[in-house]
């Protein structure tokens, strides 16, 4: 190839081409039960460096007037998101390009907007493995957590089992508000790593099981849920187990997405890496951060320990 401003720009149009191509097929399911970010997730578009979440302290439901307004009822603190930088950068010598070998790097190049895509999933899932502090100073999954009247725990070392997804179940749609008002949580996913995946799909998704060796037709509220399985939950977390809920469009986890993927490019003569070191470089940068939304729309089973609520 002969390298002019006008076949630069026109590989980059290749690559941005490939790019954009695997970040949409990243947003679709190989398989029925592969995970997706909106699965368990809530969008939301930062602005900033951080963004300060002091809706979390709104926690009750809407009930009778009587006297003035109810504001504010639930002083648990606020929740800083502070948003990270993510990059990924690949190096192509300018001597393959005028060589024509450049068709090698389109691969390369699909991965990364793969990747790019992957991110916010990525961002879910270690939100929920690194179960961090939430509002009230305590970690988010825990035992006995009180809010106003009522107290509710929502983690377990209890190994999977039909059983325990359905007290699972139980105990989330049994969970009521700051005010005392019903919850009304919905469970609605069950998220588990590789292993336990088929005995989560005969849990969820046959439509005969088997009871005192008879067969009968599968009315267990687990047939609710959605199997979704991510390949994050091996090694230690290969035995944890989530019940994840939604209440009125909000999830158990948050996205903050400050700044989008987008592929760029340094493959100019005057780009100080060219002249200096003879590689076009092209890389992608990201901003975002995933958090952890209101503990009543999750329930963790298989944990290691679990540690009790705390005042703070």
């Amino acid at each position: 190839m002969n390298i002019t401003a006008a076949t630069l720009d026109a590989l980059f149009k290749t690559f941005q081409t490939k790019f954009t191509e695997a970040q949409k097929a990243a947003q679709t399911r190989v398989t029925p039960n592969d995970l997706l970010p909106e699965d368990i997730a809530l969008a939301f578009t930062g602005a900033g460096s951080a963004t300060q979440h002091s809706w979390l302290e709104q926690l009750h439901g809407i009930h009778e007037w009587v006297g003035e307004r109810v504001l504010n009822n639930a002083k648990l603190g606020k929740l800083t998101v502070v948003n990270r930088d993510f990059e990924n950068t690949i190096k192509v010598s300018r001597n393959e390009i005028e060589d024509d070998q450049y068709g090698v790097y389109a691969p390369l190049v699909g991965m990364m907007g793969a990747d790019a895509e992957n991110l916010w999933k990525k961002l879910a899932i270690e939100a929920l493995l690194g179960n961090g502090e939430w509002a009230d100073g305590n970690p988010f999954f825990c035992s006995g957590r009180v809010l106003g009247e009522s107290t509710f725990t929502n983690a377990v070392t209890t190994s999977f089992s039909k059983a325990a997804v359905e007290a699972a179940i139980a105990a989330m749609r049994g969970w009521k508000l700051y005010g005392g008002e019903p919850g009304e949580i919905r469970p609605d996913v069950l998220l588990v790593g590789p292993s336990l995946e088929a005995a989560a799909k005969l849990i969820c998704e046959a439509d005969l099981v088997a009871d005192s060796g008879t067969t009968v037709s599968n009315v267990s509220p687990a047939k609710a849920l959605k199997v979704r399985v991510s390949q994050s939950l091996v090694g230690d977390h290969a035995n944890e187990w989530y019940v994840l809920g939604d209440k009125n469009g909000v999830k158990a986890v948050g996205i903050q997405k400050r700044k989008l993927p987008v592929l760029t490019r340094k493959d100019r003569d005057e780009d100080t890496n060219v002249f200096m070191t003879n590689d076009f470089l092209y890389g992608v940068h990201a901003r975002g951060e995933g958090f952890l939304t209101l503990p009543f729309l999750a329930y963790k089973g298989g944990a290691a320990a679990v540690a009790a609520w705390e005042e703070k």
